[in-house]
């Protein structure tokens, strides 16, 4: 494709993503059970998935983001790869919001582009970091899943096995980006990632 052709295709990639993600189809290894939340109950699940709807979002910006300036055939592969199993947790947050009567972050399309942006910073560098930012990332993103995974109420059996589940899928992420070749990141990228994180996690849980 030409640069243009990559331009259009990513914006229109952005827009399904942000505004048109069709609800992921409920397997078995989903608990079907139904649930009776109580107000206080409810409203702290939503704030939850609605900060890991947020970080779905920003991942899928990642990826493509360092997808598209990368010359690695191998590793822009694997990152459209991951991008699309990335997508099914973005369906199962978006699926899990809905049952719950949730939003989605107002402020998504600016996560979008910001992650997109730091994405590409991170393909640019590929000589000296390899998959290290993507390594770091799923690393920062299992410490999230933890944290949140026990923020969940504990009457709410099914988003707590949700986010287990997406969990699983960002340990094997990490395990493979360390496989394909990653370098540690500088501290002060690390500290940074840290810092934007909390940022925009603390605005996703409440607009």
């Amino acid at each position: 494709m030409s640069k243009i052709d990559y331009i259009i295709n990513e914006i229109e990639y952005a827009v399904d993503t942000l505004v048109n993600v069709k609800l992921y189809q409920t397997t078995d290894s989903v608990n079907l059970s139904s649930d009776n939340l109580n107000s206080d109950d409810k409203l702290q699940s939503i704030k939850v998935m609605r900060v890991n709807h947020m970080g779905e979002i920003c991942a899928q910006a990642l990826y493509r983001g360092q997808a598209i300036v990368t010359k690695d055939s191998t590793i822009k592969e694997e990152l459209y790869k991951m991008c699309e199993e990335e997508k099914n947790h973005l369906k199962l947050c978006s699926t899990r919001l809905k049952e719950l009567d949730g939003r989605t972050s107002i402020f998504n399309p600016l996560w979008y582009v910001s992650s997109f942006a730091l994405g590409m910073v991170a393909g640019l560098n590929e000589k000296k970091w390899k998959m290290g930012f993507i390594e770091e990332t799923e690393k920062q993103v299992n410490e999230h899943l933890d944290e949140y995974i026990n923020l969940v109420p504990k009457t709410d059996k099914r988003t707590k096995e949700i986010l287990k589940i997406i969990k699983e899928d960002e340990k094997r992420h990490q395990k493979k980006a360390g496989e394909l070749g990653s370098e540690e990141l500088p501290n002060n990228m690390k500290n940074f990632m840290s810092i934007f994180s909390k940022c925009i996690k603390k605005v996703s849980s409440y607009i």
